[in-house]
Order: structure tokens, then sequence, then C-alpha cells
């Protein structure tokens, strides 16, 4: 249970004389005057408070989200080709549609009324309240997925004719050759190649145990909870090569690795505690998982460990992130420390391994950007890198391991490749940072020549885009908008980027029914002089300028990736009703975030502690301009790598924040995840992890603090925030502490979460209910 320390203020008058008539009016007077310069600072009472709040209901995420549609379009192309497609939308009057774009006219996909009623006769359904699921198309074949069963309907000119379609059973504990002949399958941590026609199976290994198992996957506690025979063996990652001639896996080594434990303490099993020991590296532990890899010959029915460096597993999933191209094996190799990182090579035939691209940074380098595209008419390949200050492409030779030359340069970054047309040389890329006088992170679609010439733009509107590109490559459909914008989605020419015809645009006319306004984009500079800075301020919808409000920053400075919304879709979080409740709220990407080179990223560097900095220099900045931010009342709260934001700058801007809700937080780097902190903070543990911890000096504690962790948190463990709040009881602080049963790392899927988190801030920042 939740209890609030209601506050109280009392006016006292003490009168030891009779008042006369006179007297009593100068009193009321005086009483009339305060009551109305205290109602100038005192909240609503708790009537009108429990008013807003269920308008603020409104306002969550999963209340907006259903009042705005079509907000991007995917296209699904038939039978290969730009010139025919199909898409899925939302009408407020119509329901559900679809429609197929055919020689650059829209029309009806099919027509409903006969699908309606075909689905009635044949299938005895009433599909107008059902909506169709997993919809594909081929011309002439509809199928889809209706009530959880799988239906095929032919649609003939006259009438159409549907029936049940009878899928086949998935085995989930064996994995089928491309070719369907062989699968595999594991058996008491070993690796059995099977017969598809007649299911005899060979034994490929005998040595595999619990601490040293072959192709298992490190299961998440959750399905461990639920079935811990099938999380704990069958899970398999496999890799078959497209001529199912070969097998890669590996044998994963896990003795004295570390394990934790997650304890359901409200299961629903009538009053037993529910638990489950899992592996989990944290960071700093001596001992991590290992892969070594495994190469099973389908011909010969054998199976060897090859010789090679034994991969990482640092957290839950496979070891190997890779791929087959050509007959060979191409998979991703980073050391410990995140100072070297490798591209391999695996040649099946010979048995050899080999680094095919190796990266190396005196500091760290970033496995978010270390990815790669083989080209399939040439023994070529794409690799992505930071080897310059920022993302770029590069063409290399895979016969020789030979760079053949960059593809592209400059001062921005490439987010993504969306396709290769090796007939005409071309790559088309998605990038961010190019164009001047725009916002560096909106992304925009381009092409250049594999040589590294003629770059073109192909989206210009200074707005984000996102965009697919017609398997012949010659259409893209650009879905493009801004926080302030809603989206509007093209088809385009994908040579020249010229606008062919609207498809669809964002349907927001619930969302402005409602009263709801988009938050402001607003930039300035970081306390460098010299670094623009950019976020979003989001007000409530009743807003008044010459009202002062409380500040409430919405943290995450995780160096992954950045967090600020760019497109229109700005509500699909919490910031829109808190700020409704009469806050304004401010999402922002300090230095040493994402997507902004290298020198902007390097910032946060073993130096995640300092992740609020900018938050705080931005909005005194903000202040400045605007004269109703009253920095008096600012508020903070963050989950995961937000969750130790908010604490640390509870600590380190003790007088600047007056309260904070962490949710999930890792509030000291050795009890969370290795693969993660080892990559910002630098391996080994060194005397800066320390001075970095939330543990280190809890008694600078100031404000109102609210702690809150979910007891089934395989993410990030409970312990975390539980020896955070043994801290502060030993520093004698006071402090509020929710521990969620059943609820996992995201606390914002539960509506009691987010209104307490509402009553906090209120309380707090508002000084009211």
């Amino acid at each position: 249970m939740w209890l609030l320390n209601k506050q109280k203020i009392y006016t006292t008058f003490a009168v030891d004389t009779v008042l006369n008539e006179g007297s009593m009016n100068k009193l009321l007077i005086l009483l009339f005057n305060l009551l109305v310069v205290g109602c100038q600072s005192i909240p609503p009472s708790s009537t009108n408070t429990s008013a807003d709040f269920q308008r603020a209901k409104l306002f969550t995420a999963a209340s907006l989200t259903t009042k705005v549609h079509n907000l991007s379009l995917k296209p699904q192309w038939i039978n290969n080709t730009g010139e025919q497609f199909w898409f899925e939308r939302y009408s407020v009057t119509a329901g559900q549609e679809f429609v197929l774009v055919n020689q650059h006219r829209k029309q009806p996909l099919f027509d409903k009324h006969m699908l309606q009623q075909a689905i009635a006769n044949d299938l005895n359904i009433d599909w107008h309240v059902k909506p169709l699921q997993q919809l594909a198309f081929d011309g002439t074949k509809l199928t889809f997925s209706l009530q959880q069963q799988t239906y095929t309907c032919q649609l003939g000119a006259i009438a159409y004719q549907c029936r049940l379609t009878v899928s086949p059973t998935a085995n989930k504990t064996s994995y089928l050759s491309p070719n369907k002949q062989h699968y595999v399958k594991l058996e008491n941590f070993n690796i059995y190649l099977c017969s598809s026609n007649s299911n005899h199976c060979k034994q490929i290994t005998k040595d595999g145990s619990q601490s040293a198992p072959y192709a298992v996957k490190h299961p998440y506690p959750e399905d461990l909870l639920h079935d811990q025979h099938f999380a704990a063996q069958k899970q398999m990652q496999v890799y078959w090569s497209s001529d199912s001639k070969y097998l890669i896996t590996y044998k994963l080594f896990r003795e004295g690795v570390n394990k934790l434990t997650l304890t359901d303490s409200a299961a629903d099993n009538d009053f037993s505690v529910n638990t489950v020991s899992y592996y989990y590296p944290q960071a700093g532990d001596e001992i991590l998982p290992m892969a070594q890899l495994f190469l099973v010959d389908v011909v010969a029915q054998q199976g060897e460990l090859l010789d090679a460096p034994k991969l990482m597993q640092t957290y839950y999933g496979g070891a190997i992130w890779g791929k087959w191209h050509n007959n060979a094996f191409y998979y991703h190799d980073r050391r410990r420390g995140n100072r070297q990182y490798h591209l391999m090579q695996v040649l099946p035939k010979e048995k050899i391994v080999r680094a095919l691209i190796t990266e190396v940074d005196e500091e760290f380098i970033d496995p978010w950007v270390q990815t790669f595209e083989n080209l399939q008419q040439t023994n070529r390949l794409i690799w992505s890198s930071q080897r310059s200050g920022y993302q770029h492409l590069y063409l290399y030779d895979t016969s020789s391991g030979k760079l053949i030359n960059p593809i592209t340069q400059g001062d921005f970054t490439v987010r993504s490749i969306k396709g290769i047309d090796e007939d005409k040389g071309l790559v088309y890329f998605e990038a961010s940072g190019k164009e001047a006088n725009v916002d560096p992170y909106f992304r925009h679609l381009y092409r250049v020549n594999l040589d590294g010439s003629d770059l073109t733009l192909l989206t210009p509107e200074p707005q984000e885009h996102h965009s697919y590109l017609s398997p012949d490559f010659k259409y893209l459909v650009d879905n493009y908008s801004d926080p302030q914008t809603p989206t509007q989605s093209w088809l385009r020419d994908a040579y020249s980027g010229e606008k062919i015809i609207l498809l669809d645009q964002a349907d927001t006319s619930q969302l402005v029914a409602l009263g709801w306004q988009a938050p402001e984009p607003f930039s300035l500079l970081a306390p460098d002089n010299k670094t623009q800075l950019y976020g979003l301020m989001y007000k409530p919808s009743n807003f008044d300028k010459n009202k002062r409000y409380p500040i409430i920053d919405d943290t995450y400075t995780g160096p992954h990736n950045f967090f600020t919304p760019k497109s229109f879709d700005t509500f699909s979080n919490q910031r829109p009703a808190l700020a409704e409740l009469g806050f304004i709220v401010i999402k922002m990407d300090g230095r040493g975030t994402n997507k902004r080179g290298k020198a902007f990223h390097r910032y946060s560097y073993k130096n995640l502690a300092a992740g609020t900095d900018d938050h705080v220099w931005a909005i005194k900045q903000l202040a400045k301009k605007h004269a109703y931010f009253d920095i008096t009342r600012v508020g903070i709260f963050g989950f995961s790598a937000g969750g130790y934001d908010t604490m640390q700058a509870m600590l380190r801007h003790n007088e600047f924040f007056k309260a904070g809700v962490s949710a999930s937080g890792n509030h000291d780097f050795r009890v969370d995840k290795a693969g993660w902190n080892e990559i910002w903070m630098g391996w080994p543990v060194t005397e800066h992890w320390q001075q970095q911890s939330n543990y280190t000096d809890v008694s600078r504690l100031k404000g109102k603090l609210l702690l809150a962790h979910g007891e089934l948190d395989s993410n990030v463990h409970p312990s975390a925030t539980l020896r955070l709040a043994d801290k502060l009881i030993n520093a004698n602080k006071d402090f509020e502490l929710l521990i969620m049963p059943k609820m996992g790392h995201v606390l914002d899927k539960s509506p009691y979460f987010v209104e307490k988190r509402w009553k906090f801030f209120i309380e707090h920042l508002q000084s009211s209910y």
C-alpha cells in the first residue's frame, strides 16, 4: 500500500478580548486576503485532483496510441516488384482497410462485402467485428488469420471462396535444414543429427553437460519459471549453410559463472514461493561464459570444435551473431574490454577460421554500429565502422580481407543499409547529420555508388524519414514526420527521389478532439558553448504562460542510443499524462548519447555519472527564456539506466532536484550485466566504478526519493535497488521503497506504478493531494 503523508498548514489567531463589529470586519478582511494569497500557490483540492487524474488517464500511452492512426505505412510488395503492393490502414468510420496500389493507382485490395459474405457462408464466421491478422496476398489468393485460425480465400471476379488452411505443426525443439532432409535436436546437452524421413538420429556429441552444453541459448528466467526443462535444454542456436551440408553452433563453457536467483513471492500456486536460478554474468566478474565454435559436417555425420578464439556470452540468448554466405560463415567477435572487434570468417570445407576485418580503438568500440552485408553476386561485403569518427560504410574483398574503398565519408552518421542494387552498383542507406540547418538526428534516405561516387539525397524534407525499397529498386515508400507534423506516406522514384503519389497520411482527428498538444522542440548550446543539444518540452493542454510550472526531467542517458522522439510518435510514453497534471516535462539527449559521432559519444566513456549534467544546464537555460519555468520545483524520473541517472542526479545535483522516482535502476554497474556496462565503463574494473556508484555517497541525498523495482526483473536484478535501500537506511535517509510482485523490468506497464509516480510528484512538487 502507498501511504501519503499530507502536509497541512494551519493559521491560528489567539484572541484575548471580545471582538467588536469593527475589529471583526477587519479580521474577516484579513482572512479573505490570506485566502486569496494562498489560493495563488495552493494547488486544487483533492476533488479537482481526482478529476485531473481522470483526464491524465486519457493522455497515457495506452490511451493516446488508440487515438491516432496510420503513423507508418509498411508496403507488402507483390511478386517481388514495385509495380504492385498493398498496405493496411485504419479508418475511424470504416475500421480496418486494405489498399492495393497498382501502377501508381490506389484501390481496395478486395471487395469487403464479398469477403464478409464468403467468410460467413464458407466458414460460418462473422468477420464484421473481428480484425484480420497476418494477411498475405499473391495477386489472386488471400491468406489471413482470424480467431487464431488460418484461412485462404480465392478472390474470383464474381464470388470469393474461403477455406480453412491446415498448417503443419511446428516442432519447437528441432531445427530443420534448408533442404528439409535433416534436423538437429538436443538431449542431455548433446547434439543429435536426425533424418527427416526416418527420424533416425545420430548422436554427434557425447561430452555435453550442464556446465558445458552444446548449442544452448541462455534462457530468460521468465521462461524457466514456466518450463525449466524446455527453456534449459531446447532453446538452441544453430546456423545451417544454404546447401544444408554444414551446421555451425558452439560449445558453451560456463563452469564457475555467476548465477542469480529471482523469487516469485506472489506465485499463483496456493501460498508457496517460486524461485529460479539462472546464469547472469555481472560486470567485473572474473569468469564469463565462453563459447567455442562447433562445426557439424552433415554428409560425414560428425562434428568438431574449431580452432578459433572463444566468444563472450554476456547476456541471454545465443553466443553467435552471424550468417552464411557463399559457403562461408561470417560472425562477430568482440573481445573483453571492447577495444578490439573482429569480423570472422569460417571456411567449413578447409575448417579454417580467420579474422577478416579488425577494428581497434584505445577507448571503446560500439558493437551496435558494427554491421555487415554480403554482396550476393561477388566476393565482397559492406562493413560499417566508426573508425573515422563517424559511422560509415566500407567495401571489402572477402577473399583477401582487404579494403577496396570507403563507400561513404564525411561528418555524418550512417544509420542503416536499406538495400543493395548490385546490378547498378548502388547502395541505399539512411543517415543523419549530413544536411545543414536540420536536426542532426533526422534520418534521410540516400543512394551512392559502391565506389563512393555520386552520393544523392532522395528524401530531402527536413523531417524524420523511414523508407521501404521495392525489391526491384524502382520505387520506395517514404514515411516522414516530425514531433509537430503528422506522418505523410509517399510513393517515390527510388533513383531520383521524385514524389509520385501520396499514399496515406496520419489521422489525428481523435487526438485533436481530446485537446492534445504536440510537444515543443528546443535546442541550445551545451556548457562547452559549442555543442548543440536537442530535446522536447511537453506542456499541459490547458497551459497558461502566465503561470509557473514545476519541471520534471524524464531521463535516460544510456550511451547505446538516443531517446528523444524525432517522428510524430511522441505520445507512446508517460510524458503527456504527467504534463497534463500540471507539469512541464523535458525529454532530451545530452552529450555521451549515440548517433552524433564519436566525439559526442565519447563524453560518457567511463563517465556515466555525468549523464544528467547537460540536463541540469538545459533546464536552467530554458528557465532564462521562459518565465513559466519554476526551477525551485524540479523533479526527475527514469528507469533502468535512467533509474541510475535519477538517483545519481539526486546525489550529484542535490540542491537542484527536489524529488526523484528511480525505477529498475542499475545503481552500481557491478551488479548489472557484463556486456552493457563494460562497454561504457571500461574493463578491468578500476576506481572510477566505485566513484560513480550510487552506493558511494548516499549521505548527499536531500530531496524526496521513491525507489521502485519489479521482483521478477531479469534485466537488472532487484538486489540493485535493495542494496541501495540498505545504504540509505544505514545513512538514516528518508525515502520510499516499492517492490512490485510479478513485475519485470518495465514498471510503466503497471497503471498502479504510473499513478503512484503521479501522486509522488504532485505531493512533493505541487504540495497537494
